[in-house]
């Protein structure tokens, strides 16, 4: 009787686990539905952008929140070709290529090399120089237009490739060699020291040892400022007058026509703008998740 008993009960189905909500800590419960509502609210944005650059101007007008009825992808094809601008986007998009990979190189080789001089080396005025780092982030860059138009017009520098250059490292340039002097200050000093006594100088440790190991960093940095310098608006359209010599984010506004605004080939135009820098993060969020945790992990 006792066997039959047993036997029965483990011929009993088993319970069904629990759900995984249930069984989960309900603070990483909670910290889950955050990053899924935040990473909707980062997501819309660029969704409601391309539904709109797919759906006529009527459908706009009509319904801005509905969906498209057809999807109309001529819109990028006017978008590409000028619309009211008459100006290709493409000449806009060389010149924000122009623009942007000109001060990356700048800002990447002139903030690694302060940001190590100011991590690694004790001379005079070296402390006014790190306040005075802290002090240009305090300052408004977009406080400085006045004076900066009338030194680049007196300089010769506005719509030219080098003054938009020269002016974005300028106003980046403080921000980045913060980051790199903190970086630098917990990089290893025992690597540099193995390559001073293997013969290196100080500049080709740096060179050949700290800069190989630092290319994380360095790529974190470098979508920041990317992005940064790609979407700048005010400056670009200030000191570029000509309509042919504007950066992307600046030509943009040239869609909008006197009497009348192309809604479609507008938003066409902003989807256009925002494929690099989306581009440009996908194909390197590998080295940009290194360089943030390159320092927690140390």
């Amino acid at each position: 009787m006792a066997v039959l008993t047993r036997a029965r009960t483990s011929a009993q189905p088993e319970k069904a686990p629990a759900p995984f909500w249930k069984a989960m800590n309900p603070a990483l419960l909670f910290l889950y539905a955050f990053l899924i509502g935040w990473a909707v609210v980062e997501i819309f944005p660029i969704l409601f952008m391309f539904l709109q650059s797919v759906k006529t101007d009527a459908e706009i007008m009509r319904d801005i929140w509905g969906l498209p009825t057809n999807f109309n992808f001529g819109s990028f094809a006017r978008a590409w070709s000028g619309g009211q601008a008459e100006v290709p986007i493409g000449r806009y998009f060389f010149n924000s290529v122009v623009v942007t990979s000109g001060t990356l190189v700048l800002l990447t080789v002139t903030g690694a090399l302060a940001g190590y001089a100011l991590a690694r080396f004790e001379f005079p005025g070296g402390g006014l120089m790190r306040r005075s780092l802290l002090w240009a982030l305090a300052i408004p860059v977009h406080a400085t237009l006045i004076p900066v138009f009338h030194m680049m017009g007196s300089f010769g520098l506005r719509n030219n490739y080098l003054g938009l250059i020269l002016l974005y490292t300028a106003f980046w340039l403080p921000f980045t060699i913060t980051i790199m002097r903190s970086y630098f200050i917990s990089f290893p000093h025992e690597l540099e020291e193995a390559a001073l006594l293997d013969g290196c100088s100080k500049l080709g440790a740096f060179f050949r040892i700290v800069i190989p190991i630092s290319r994380g960093a360095l790529a974190g940095l470098s979508i920041v400022n990317v992005v940064g310098i790609w979407s700048e608006l005010l400056f670009g359209f200030i000191l570029m007058n000509r309509q042919d010599m504007r950066t992307l984010s600046a030509g943009i506004l040239a869609f909008r026509g006197q009497y009348s605004v192309e809604w479609s080939t507008t938003f066409a135009a902003f989807t256009i703008a925002t494929l690099p820098t989306l581009l440009f993060f996908l194909l390197f969020q590998r080295q940009i998740t290194k360089g943030m945790t390159t320092g927690a992990v140390r």
